[in-house]
């Protein structure tokens, strides 16, 4: 056999042409694999097609990875935010007390001798005038007879409460009714000796009523007790209203929230506005021409349970986050403005 034949020579070739065309074809799947991998192969698609390294392919000007493609880096993305634009306001520090309605003129009344009820004239809610006989009492024992003794009204009002019923044996120290205004009336609360300090007479408080649970009743402290009581480490303070409000009655149940302090034409921000930051109390400000937010470290002043007052840091019109989860330098986009 002669191996340098035409025949052999032919085989060659043809062996030889399979070889190159299969070795590019594994090139391009190759290529293609690590591309959709996100593997940068600069020029190999576009060599392994026959054109030009820079003609598309990845990596070159007009591929994905170069600068005619779209980028590689993810766009950064705008953060929806909650914000408040600042403006001169009025914040409270309150404490939260409960106490009585009652009659600043409330009188009791007792019998004059000890026995039993044998009728009660008048009921709560009505009127009485001086020296009208409330109920009587008689003081009889087995074996003798008296006359019943009538209890007296000792001023003129209305009977806000009455504690006894007929047949019930009472003695001089028993109140039988309390007489005292409907209209003119208080509210007698304690409050802790810690916030002594801070009261004084004039200073508001809200008042409100299970009957009126959607409403609010303004009251101001008119007396403040000189001393602190040693059992309870409390102050009894008195609350008055300014005019006559017949749906406010003695003996009703208050909650009250006492004013402390008051600081008016500052900034106030919400408390969930503030982020702390190396240790520092700090918020996120809008930038109105990038629409990007910046960290201004804050100075608080007075604060209650929703609010705080910034006393350094920020200005009057600047608009400050008050709900989103932002970082510095973030593109942010408002939703919801107070």
């Amino acid at each position: 056999m002669n191996f340098f034949s035409k025949e052999n020579w032919a085989r060659v070739v043809v062996v030889f042409i399979i070889v190159i065309f299969s070795s590019l074809i594994l090139i391009k799947v190759f290529s293609d694999v690590l591309e959709k991998k996100g593997i940068n192969v600069p020029g190999a698609a576009g060599s392994a097609a026959g054109a030009p390294p820079n003609a598309g392919g990845p990596g070159g000007p007009g591929g994905s990875g170069g600068p005619g493609g779209a980028p590689n880096d993810a766009v950064q993305s705008t953060v929806t935010v909650s914000a408040k634009t600042l403006k001169p306001e009025t914040i409270i520090s309150t404490v939260h007390v409960n106490g009585d309605i009652s009659s600043k003129s409330e009188v009791s009344t007792f019998p004059i001798t000890s026995g039993k009820i044998t009728q009660i004239r008048y009921d709560i809610g009505d009127s009485v005038k001086a020296n009208d006989i409330i109920a009587y009492v008689d003081p009889s024992k087995p074996g003798a007879n008296y006359v019943a003794s009538p209890v007296k009204a000792p001023v003129s009002g209305t009977i806000i409460d009455c504690n006894v019923h007929p047949g019930d044996t009472v003695s001089q120290n028993t109140v039988i009714a309390t007489i005292g205004s409907v209209s003119d009336i208080e509210v007698v609360v304690y409050v802790s000796e810690k916030y002594s300090k801070y009261l004084k007479i004039g200073l508001p408080a809200y008042l409100h009523l299970t009957a009126f649970s959607d409403e609010k009743f303004m009251t101001k402290i008119t007396a403040i007790s000189p001393v602190v009581s040693k059992n309870t480490r409390t102050i009894k303070v008195s609350l008055g209203f300014d005019s006559y409000d017949n749906r406010i009655k003695p003996g009703m149940f208050a909650s009250i929230d006492l004013v402390l302090q008051q600081r008016d034409n500052t900034i106030v921000i919400p408390k969930k506005a503030l982020r702390t930051y190396n240790d520092k109390q700090s918020v996120f400000v809008i930038n109105p021409t990038t629409n990007t937010v910046e960290r201004a470290i804050v100075t608080v002043g007075l604060t209650n349970d929703n609010e705080v007052q910034i006393t350094s840091g920020l200005s009057i019109g600047q608009k400050v986050v008050t709900a989103g989860s932002v970082t510095e330098g973030c593109s942010v986009r408002i939703a919801d403005e107070s």
